[in-house]
């Protein structure tokens, strides 16, 4: 049976230390760049290499994070980053970036990807996909039920690395843009300032109460060890890179305890000590603990309404653990045997204890001497032979053979002779080891697409029309709003129409007739179906919409759909979907890398599934766009789109705020929605919308981000495709009045900017 790796984190090399010593059978890093936790100790090169060549010698594995987005200027500093790493055998990376995915593949096969929960694998389509692209092993989505991971396992075929203990965001990891638009530190660039732990009041809630509604209990699930293992995991992560080594080696431990007495008697029941749940309980956990959402997709009972703080840590615990943990490097068990003989060359061999492996090697010296004076006994060559110390190697026993033939004059060999051969002996046996570590390492990539640079430019007579406006529309009445404007003469109409899914899903055949009589008027207008945030399989399989999309969406007059994760990307392309497929921004794009990775979806020129336009992300600059834009060009003429106004969705959250702070809407599975609203302690008030099909929330930022006075510079440029307009929870008037500022290409000077508050977003204020 194929055991469960349990995969501890480590913020520096005392922690590393600490987690093997726990048990940990690898562990999860962070190097000097590219990493998601920038404000973690992390290691530098040289401990890097240290770490890898440590963990492999005791038969463990190394991982390190480099699931940061890439910027396009800083996509050149990878391969120099990467190199030593590669050389000295890193057993996997974990990956966010679909570009440093591809470049990985490209230049460092043997390194094993990692799909890390920043990809949000929400699905067996979306794991699938991964695996062609090159992923062995994927982190999925920690809002995933327990039989959700089980059918990527076994349908995706695909490693499942799962979180099993420590702190949860409220987000669905990756796609977080609080931290980032509030205070330019990127979630996606590890520097996240936690907004979701500040209070906040339910708007309309005279009493002023603060609360913490987007403050999830932290996971902890030892007692469902079992179920776990049973379900097929292949590997328990620990959460927590940035905090402190007693925090991973005493958790690492614990978890070691009852993965072993499971393994151990498989068929007898393990209840968790509660001496054992008080340690866990004083190692940094927030207030009250949860199972994470293994069997519930949200629930009130999930979240420290009250207070996120840590319970009060225990000094007696912490220094327990570091005595039995940090205090020591782990050591390799052996056995030592010296036959001395006279007039025969000296020999000794080690045997050494890899795993359930044991390695053989033996060093010889010079003939053994007889002795002139007084006879080497064994007590003094014991003595040598144990001064293990600098070594990776403890002996559990030294065997000592001196035979003078019967001579009766003893024997004699110099100490620094019984140094030197103990020295050569353990260099010998350390290469073994390493040697044989480095032979366990395979090509990641031993199936699925296998392309060169050349990715075949399928969009060689697309042409940049500076000015072009796109319009998405979130609710019936802006929708028929911005219909009304075909009527329209005083200027230019919609080029194209994205209809939010839940308008469509609601009334399919008035939505059918709306987008008739719209491409009635202008017949060369697109609609788009603009497809949910997320998409799962859970009691509702949320594919079966897709399926509805795929079979109709000509007879309602769509001409494509605007893909916004990766489980409905795969599904698209396994369906061979023919018509427009467009990435929204949340398909992150940041270097020229990751769209190649993206086009290699592609099934080719004509009649078959092809990814048709990119979007911009929201956190880049104009000025990181541009050059992101003129790399794209040298590869690909893909049509681009960049939006000049809305709203961010700062979070989508399988947490539902209504429920938590109010009750379930009841609406559950229908296509149905809500708002509500939160306020900060700024006095901003933060929209939130609820998806009760999927069962998710949108919490919109406060104000909109509106490039009115930067739109003739942007259209100037003319590097753009496509330029859009996002309402979200605008009311009809003032969708209207938006988009006819921007429609008269003189938005600058539009009444409607002076009535509402905005924000130019990143525009010209980057992430860290």
């Amino acid at each position: 049976m194929k055991r469960v790796e349990l995969l501890s984190p480590a913020g520096n090399y005392e922690t590393m230390v600490g987690a093997f010593n726990a048990g940990a059978d690898a562990v999860y890093l962070g190097g000097s760049k590219f990493g998601a936790r920038a404000y973690a100790d992390n290691f530098d090169r040289d401990q890097v290499l240290d770490a890898i060549g440590y963990a492999h010698i005791n038969g463990k594995k190394i991982y390190m994070t480099v699931n940061t987005l890439v910027k396009e200027r800083e996509f050149g500093e990878l391969y120099g980053f990467m190199l030593p790493f590669a050389e000295k055998k890193l057993d996997g990376v974990i990956v966010q970036d679909y570009g440093v995915m591809r470049f990985i593949r490209q230049e460092f096969p043997g390194i094993e990807l990692h799909a890390s929960t920043q990809q949000t694998v929400t699905g067996v389509y979306g794991a699938k996909l991964l695996k062609e692209l090159g992923c062995c092993r994927v982190v999925p989505a920690r809002e995933l039920s327990l039989e959700e991971m089980k059918r990527i396992r076994t349908e995706a075929d695909i490693e499942v690395e799962a979180f099993i203990h420590g702190a949860m965001c409220y987000c669905y990891s990756g796609v977080c843009l609080f931290s980032s638009m509030v205070g330019g530190r990127s979630g996606n660039r590890g520097r996240c300032a936690q907004p979701c732990r500040l209070p906040y009041r339910l708007s309309g809630d005279r009493s002023g109460k603060e609360q913490y509604p987007l403050s999830l209990k932290d996971m902890c699930t030892v007692d469902m060890i079992p179920e776990l293992i049973e379900a097929g995991i292949d590997s328990f992560k620990i959460e927590g890179r940035m905090k402190k080594p007693e925090y991973s080696a005493g958790v690492t431990s614990l978890y070691r305890k009852y993965i072993d007495l499971y393994y151990r008697e498989p068929d007898k029941k393990h209840d968790i000590s509660r001496e054992d749940m008080d340690i866990l309980k004083s190692l940094y956990l927030r207030t009250g603990i949860s199972q994470g959402y293994y069997y519930k997709h949200n629930g009130k009972d999930m979240v420290t309404i009250d207070s996120p703080a840590y319970n009060g840590t225990s000094d007696k615990v912490l220094a327990e653990v570091k005595d039995r943990f940090l205090d020591h490097e782990l050591k390799i068990k052996c056995d030592i045997d010296c036959q001395l003989t006279l007039a025969e060359e000296a020999v000794i061999s080690m045997s050494a204890y890899v795993g359930d492996q044991i390695l053989h090697e033996t060093v010889r010296g010079k003939k053994v001497e007889a002795a002139s004076k007084r006879p080497m006994d064994k007590d003094s060559v014991l003595k040598q032979l144990s001064r293990l110390g600098n070594t990776p190697f403890e002996a559990e026993n030294i065997n000592v053979n001196i035979d003078d033939g019967g001579s009766g004059t003893g024997i004699f060999v110099p100490v620094s002779e019984l140094n030197e051969l103990r020295r050569e002996l353990c260099e010998k046996m350390q290469a073994a080891i390493e040697g044989m570590a480095s032979s366990s390492v395979t090509s990641a990539v031993e199936s699925g697409i296998k392309t060169g640079d050349r990715i075949e430019d399928i969009y060689a007579d697309t042409e940049v029309q500076p000015g072009i406006l796109d319009v998405l529309v979130t609710n019936a009445k802006q929708l028929k709003t911005i219909a009304k404007i075909y009527d329209k003469a005083d200027y230019k109409v919609p080029g194209r129409i994205y209809v939010d899914s839940n308008i469509f899903f609601s009334s399919m055949d008035e939505t059918g007739d709306i987008i008739r009589k719209i491409k009635e008027a202008v017949a060369e207008t697109e609609v788009i179906l603009a497809l949910p945030f997320v998409t799962r399989h859970e009691d509702l399989d949320a594919t079966q919409d897709l399926d509805l999309v795929a079979d109709s969406f000509v007879k309602y007059g769509f001409d494509g759909v605007l893909i916004r994760n990766l489980e409905q990307l795969g599904f698209f392309k396994q369906r061979g979907f023919t018509g427009k497929v467009i990435l929204d921004y949340g398909m992150y794009n940041w270097n020229a890398e990751a769209v190649k990775l993206l086009l290699e979806c592609n099934s080719g020129f004509q009649g078959g599934f092809n990814v048709s336009e990119i979007s911009i992300p929201l956190e880049l600059t104009i000025h990181e766009t541009k050059e992101l834009v003129k790399e794209i060009r040298k590869n690909t003429r893909i049509p681009v789109s960049y939006c000049v106004y809305g709203k961010v969705p700062m979070m989508v959250s399988a947490g539902c705020v209504r429920k938590t702070m109010d009750n379930c809407s009841g609406g559950l599975h229908k296509h149905h929605s809500e708002t509500i609203g939160i306020t900060d302690r700024m006095d901003n008030e933060l929209v939130i919308t609820t998806n009760c099909r999927n069962c998710y929330n949108v919490i919109w930022n406060a104000h909109p981000t509106a490039l009115h006075k930067k739109y003739e510079n942007i259209v100037e440029l003319g590097i753009f495709n496509r330029l859009r307009i996002d309402f979200t929870t605008e009311d009809a008037e003032t969708a209207e009045a938006v988009y006819e500022a921007f429609a008269k290409d003189m938005p600058a000077k539009a009444d409607i900017f002076d009535k509402i508050s905005y924000t130019t977003g990143h525009y010209k204020r980057g992430v860290e």
